[in-house]
């Protein structure tokens, strides 16, 4: 993407400017100018006292990715930074490269989602318990009901019968 210029026996890195970065981009100018701000931390650009910025091909991935999680995967300028931050924290403990970290991001993401299944489901089996609980409940205060009438039934026909004998 960017030039290397061959000059006097070293390779100097053309730099872009704002307009250059932006037509790469697909997006305005004024776009790119305000990534850089908002993104400062992460992009790094040093430009000279009085000189207009320019971007090297390290801070053309980085406004990729800033416009890869801003414009595709639908982030928040805050959620964005907190997502760079993960990958640049996760990159420099694990000292591993953007793909695996990229994998990893992936499966934390997967596995969250899985947890929020779980937990949904695990909150619906615990309302099933509690409704069924209820209904054991009524059950059984029914089936009471129903053997104590029945023993009440016993007892009075059983006076009936010694009050019968009786006379």
């Amino acid at each position: 993407m960017l030039l290397n210029i061959h000059k006097g026996g070293s390779n100097v890195e053309k730099k872009l400017t704002a307009k250059e970065a932006a037509r790469i981009l697909q997006v305005e100018e004024s776009t790119v100018r305000f990534w850089e701000k908002e993104f400062a931390e992460f992009l790094l650009i040093k430009a000279d006292k009085g000189q207009r910025n320019r971007y090297t091909q390290e801070n053309i991935e980085m406004f990729t990715k800033i416009r890869e999680l801003l414009h595709t995967e639908l982030y928040t300028i805050k959620g964005a930074r907190r997502r760079l931050e993960l990958d640049r924290t996760v990159g420099d403990s694990l000292g591993v490269d953007h793909n695996f970290k990229t994998t990893v991001v992936f499966m934390f993401s997967s596995i969250l989602s899985e947890l929020q299944e779980a937990r949904k489901e695990a909150d619906k089996l615990s309302r099933e318990v509690q409704n069924l609980k209820r209904a054991k409940n009524e059950i059984e205060e029914k089936l009471w009901e129903e053997q104590s009438r029945g023993l009440l039934g016993f007892f009075r026909t059983r006076l009936r019968v010694k009050q019968i004998e009786g006379e």
